[in-house]
């Protein structure tokens, strides 16, 4: 009897719970969540971008150029699942460098279509989520003229190049990297690298054509669904971005390296509007994709030892812009390199690190 009186009780019991639930449910549905992850519109509602290839729109999808020295598949995915453990991210594209080609017959044919390195394998095992966004120059390094670069930027303007392009595009495809976003001659306002603009508008101009006719080319590779990113560096030459942009019809997205260091004073730590405020920053850039009616990315972005350090006030500054702007990409420069000594998101910067799940973490 005792049993039985107890057992009643529990089914009591039960059927109030239920009604207080369900009044409950009503409730949440309607007053508003005060949670701010899930209502600010510019803090981790990020993390519920789109996973899918990015796109000439406000995709905001997250790459990485990662942190690892080794070679293949596994080393690969190794480093970017340790990415995300570390900024409870989920990365969905690779930055990578075809920078290196000596000659036109390695431009054609990459190293990063060589299967044993993993990057077409990685791509592959999600073709739909997965691409590359690579830097490609428009001229092999034994072109390089960094004093009168008008011979070649004339050759190219005449197409003389073209069939390269397409050539290229057509290993690109074969390789399973058809829906890579391809940096064509990237940071071409900087002096450092090998396709530079030159310094009069006349080189300038022809760099330009010679910008649209390799698009045209590689368009022209069967298969092909590149994305083409027209991508200066931040603040450097003070050059009009008019003089070198190629034309609408030529550029999908239109992308600035900012890395937290100043152009006019580079050893002292800025603000991130100062940064933001630099002649030919940030402010004038978005200024131009908005003229131009073109998405944004940050193809290249992250801290440096000095002179800032550790600055979460950057990464709030590349969080907020990238949350509340038409972008399509943002890649985090990971990489711990001697050539390059950048910072990565660790131990050795707990303040940007928490900055950055903030911004671009799953919000969980």
């Amino acid at each position: 009897m005792k049993k039985r009186k107890s057992a009643a009780l529990r089914v009591v019991l039960f059927i109030i719970a239920v009604a207080v639930c369900a009044v409950c449910a009503v409730v949440l549905v309607l007053v508003p969540s005060s949670n701010p992850r899930t209502t600010n519109p510019t803090a981790s509602s990020l993390s519920a971008r789109t996973s899918s290839l990015i796109t000439a729109g406000p995709s905001r999808s997250e790459c990485l150029e990662p942190n690892f020295t080794d070679t293949g598949l596994a080393a690969l995915q190794g480093a970017l699942t340790k990415f995300d453990d570390v900024t409870d991210s989920r990365v969905t594209c690779v930055s990578l460098y075809l920078d290196s080609s000596l000659t036109w017959a390695e431009w054609v044919h990459p190293w990063v279509t060589n299967p044993a390195l993993g990057y077409s394998a990685w791509v592959a095992e999600q073709p739909q989520h997965r691409q590359l966004v690579m830097q490609v120059n428009l001229i092999p390094n034994n072109l390089e003229d960094l004093n009168d670069p008008l011979n070649w930027e004339q050759a190219c303007a005449n197409g003389k190049y073209d069939t390269y392009a397409t050539e290229l595009g057509t290993t690109l495809v074969n390789a399973g990297l058809q829906n890579s976003v391809l940096r064509l001659g990237a940071e071409m306002n900087g002096i450092w690298e090998s396709d530079f603009i030159g310094t009069s508008i006349v080189e300038q101009h022809l760099w330009a054509v010679c910008f649209a006719n390799e698009v045209t080319a590689l368009r022209r590779s069967s298969g092909e669904r590149f994305l083409f990113d027209w991508n200066p560096n931040a603040c450097k030459g003070d050059i009009p971005y008019q003089n070198y942009y190629p034309g609408n019809a030529y550029v999908d997205i239109v992308g600035l390296d900012l890395y937290d260091v100043g152009c006019l004073t580079p050893t002292t730590p800025l603000t991130f509007p100062e940064l933001a405020s630099e002649p030919f920053g940030l402010r004038s850039f978005e200024s131009f994709a908005k003229s131009n009616r073109k998405p944004m990315s940050f193809p290249e972005w992250g801290l440096q030892p000095d002179p800032a350090g550790d600055d979460p006030g950057y990464i709030n500054g590349i969080g907020s812009t990238f949350a509340k702007g038409d972008f399509a990409f943002e890649c985090y420069f990971d990489a711990d390199l001697q050539i390059r000594a950048y910072l990565p998101l660790g131990p050795r910067t707990p303040l940007s690190l928490k900055a950055f799940r903030r911004w671009f973490g799953d919000g969980l």
